[in-house]
């Protein structure tokens, strides 16, 4: 069977991401681009996952060892992710700045950031697929409203309509949730 490349981009519109900015260091500054395809990999270390188009202006600077710092932004930022995803329209761009942050930078003002060394870069198709090594974090001022994307569109969460989760029961140090299990 043959995947309809449109079709499945359709669906992967419908599994809401945070929005960040990825950025790494280039000559004597820094080179940042959008990125809704960031995750966290591993506690210990400390590692992160983000993946970047291959034929992108950010994917000549991934390369191990190299400084990076993920920002994620916040709900009112939305003009920062169209800017540095190349879709800006404006005359100028929208008022933005990097401050540092370890070996690098990370956008002043977001909702928060990590920052530390690439450990790896792979291959994933039309994409790289890029590890870091995380030693630097920073967390912004209240509010940290996220900025999302869902159904190829900007959106904000209601902070008014909370969701009760169940407790978490710890077992042996360990947090689990329990649930029902599915039968057929």
């Amino acid at each position: 069977m043959t995947l309809d490349s449109a079709e499945f981009r359709r669906t992967m519109a419908l599994m809401p991401t945070g929005v960040t900015v990825v950025a790494l260091a280039h000559g004597d500054g820094v080179r940042a681009m959008t990125v809704g395809s960031f995750t966290s990999l591993s506690l210990e270390p400390a590692l992160v996952l983000f993946c970047i188009g291959r034929k992108s202006r950010l994917a000549q600077c991934a390369e191990v060892g190299r400084p990076f710092s993920v920002s994620f932004l916040r709900a009112d930022q939305q003009a920062l992710s169209t800017y540095f995803a190349g879709g800006w329209k404006g005359p100028t761009p929208p008022p933005h700045r990097f401050v540092p942050f370890g070996a690098l930078a990370r956008l002043e003002g977001s909702a928060g950031a990590v920052g530390g060394t690439l450990s790896a870069v792979l291959d994933g198709g039309d994409h790289l697929i890029v590890v870091g090594a995380v030693s630097e974090l920073a967390q912004g001022l209240p509010p940290n409203q996220p900025l999302v994307f869902f159904d190829r569109h900007y959106h904000q969460l209601d902070p008014s309509t909370p969701q009760s989760a169940p407790d978490l029961d710890p077992v042996d140090g360990i947090a689990r949730l329990f649930h029902e299990t599915w039968e057929q």
